[in-house]
């Protein structure tokens, strides 16, 4: 039995794919939100997912969120970064302002609206080594007074890699992101619902759709990884960000039609499609139409 995991492909809890799956599973959100408790400080019982993958509003850039939750009057942004880049905390940050903005389009009915951002960033901190854990508060600078309506936290998971004899649970659940096999993962803990955890990683292991979804993530790294390393040593330092963006929109949109044909041909159904590639409904209606 231990010989058949070993051959069971590894796959990683620090994946945007694993990430979302595994949150938008009832049965595994609670093991999410206890680490955001205790982190943040946020309670996020009751929060109903109300986006997943949402456009961002920006029809240049197409950046998408990965997960957004609302109770009440409050809205959290959840943000899984498998790696750092450049323009990555551009990006994050322009989630968080473009939600908290929102509220105002709503004119005479404008009421107040907490807006958080959760970066969960498998990086270490840029500006501070060893730092686990960030709160970000937004200050006017000269009155020193706070703006309450938005907040952000950012936690460090390579932080958590070399434990202490005496860590607690949580630091114990965060450490299982930076495991490389999932005997790694046993050996770290014997929390039952941690374990529930590395066996539903098996599990997913063997999901043929899920696999689709997981290397469809890591292609599409790879390649705006390489796009803008490429971009950055050709020296074109002038508009990188509109080059490198425009680059990326093209490359990734054709790439995207190309995997939507793949798997329209399985037989897959147009809203898996639609979540593996980013592509909309309309579009893949008209692939699936050309492809006929």
């Amino acid at each position: 039995m231990n010989q058949l995991k070993e051959k069971i492909r590894f796959i990683k809890l620090c994946s945007d794919t694993t990430f979302k799956y595994l949150y938008k599973n009832p049965k595994f959100k609670p093991w999410f939100d206890e680490i955001i408790l205790e982190k943040c400080g946020l309670d996020l019982s009751g929060f109903e997912l109300v986006d997943n993958e949402a456009n961002t509003g920006n029809q240049i850039k197409d950046y998408r969120m990965d997960l957004v939750l609302k109770k009440e009057d409050t809205i959290v942004i959840i943000e899984m970064n498998d790696s750092y880049y450049q323009h990555l905390r551009i990006k994050n940050y322009s989630y968080l302002y473009r939600l908290a903005g929102n509220r105002f389009e709503t004119g005479e009915n404008y009421h107040p609206m907490e807006t958080k951002l959760i970066l969960f960033n498998n990086y270490s901190y840029q500006k501070v080594p060893k730092v686990k854990e960030v709160h970000y508060l937004f200050m006017e600078p000269h009155l020193q007074d706070i703006i309450k309506d938005i907040e952000s936290f950012e936690i460090y998971l390579p932080e958590f890699q070399d434990l202490c004899y005496d860590s607690n649970e949580i630091d114990i659940r965060l450490s299982l992101f930076q495991k490389e096999s999932y005997e790694e993962m046993r050996k770290a803990t014997k929390n039952s619902r941690d374990l529930e955890i590395i066996e539903e990683l098996e599990r997913l292991a063997m999901d043929e759709e899920f696999i689709y979804a997981y290397d469809h993530e890591a292609v599409r790294k790879k390649e705006e990884n390489s796009i803008r390393r490429d971009s950055y040593e050709e020296g074109h330092e002038q508009g990188l960000e509109q080059g490198l963006e425009q680059g990326l929109e093209q490359g990734i949109t054709q790439r995207n039609m190309e995997i939507a044909k793949a798997m329209l041909k399985k037989g897959l159904d147009m809203k898996t499609i639609s979540e593996c590639t980013s592509l909309s409904l309309p579009e893949i209606q008209n692939l699936k139409e050309k492809e006929c």
